[in-house]
């Protein structure tokens, strides 16, 4: 196994572990804040595919928008969300969002946002097996060629697993709550 199978095997581990999250899940949930102004497990999950969706494209290739998956595969159309120019440094992936940037983000079901992950996680996928770890390491576009491609990857990776264990916090939290229901 090299570095780009970990990779690959990282990903692929993600996907897998957010459809099993996903498997019996109940719809109230979907929208569910443990407390005012805390994200809900649809808006961390559309997070996980925006950021790791504009490292690829922005960060590590140094392409336009619009060959973000959410752009160029159609999911800004379907969602009539554009969210280019919002959060930190414009890239409209949740970070540095207001509360009011984040309501403003439309309700998309599960099966739409396992959607947008999915496609995302083939794109980088895809990616990572057609370059060998010399091109990875490469600097990539974005950060003025302070990290590597490779390290980009991992730092989305990275955050892909830290955002799976606040999805499964946020549900243990509403399994814990009596009025969840109310």
């Amino acid at each position: 196994m090299n570095a780009n199978d970990v990779l690959i095997d990282l990903m692929a581990d993600t996907q897998r572990r957010l459809h099993r999250f996903f498997n019996d899940f109940p719809r109230d949930l979907l929208y569910w804040q443990p407390q005012p102004g805390a994200n809900s497990i649809a808006v961390t999950v559309w997070h996980m595919g925006r950021l790791t969706d504009v490292f690829l494209y922005k960060q590590i290739r140094g392409e336009p928008d619009e060959n973000q998956c959410w752009f160029r595969n159609g999911w800004a159309r379907r969602s009539g969300y554009d969210p280019r120019g919002i959060g930190r440094d414009g890239w409209g992936s949740l970070n540095g969002y207001t509360q009011e940037e984040v309501a403003a983000i439309p309700r998309m079901t599960q099966e739409f946002l396992l959607g947008y992950v999915d496609d995302v996680i083939q794109s980088a996928t895809t990616y990572v097996i057609n370059y060998d770890i010399e091109e990875l390491m490469i600097p990539a576009a974005g950060w003025d060629g302070k990290y590597t491609r490779y390290q980009v990857i991992t730092m989305a990776m990275m955050d892909q697993a830290r955002h799976l264990g606040e999805i499964y916090a946020i549900k243990a939290m509403w399994e814990r709550n009596p009025s969840k229901l109310g």
